[in-house]
């Protein structure tokens, strides 16, 4: 099957596809009132020049790489 492109050309693994996280509801309370940084519901693939989505994982590890935060480099 072919991998999917927006308008724009570009596919999942395009450097101009950003992939937006997407919270619960209780996620949303964690992370905007306790500070806390839940893990999102899903990942949206989406073009950033023309705002097409390029489809959404569910992927449990790639949601908590999202999760986590960057770890400083040695």
């Amino acid at each position: 099957m072919r991998e999917r492109q927006c308008p724009c050309g570009h596919t999942r693994s395009h450097p101009e596809v950003a992939q937006d996280a997407e919270y619960t509801l209780w996620g949303w309370i964690q992370l905007s009132l306790l500070g806390i940084t839940p893990l999102p519901e899903r990942i949206v693939f989406r073009c950033r020049r023309c705002q097409k989505s390029l489809g959404v994982s569910r992927d449990p590890e790639l949601l908590r790489r999202r999760e986590a935060p960057d770890s400083p480099s040695s």
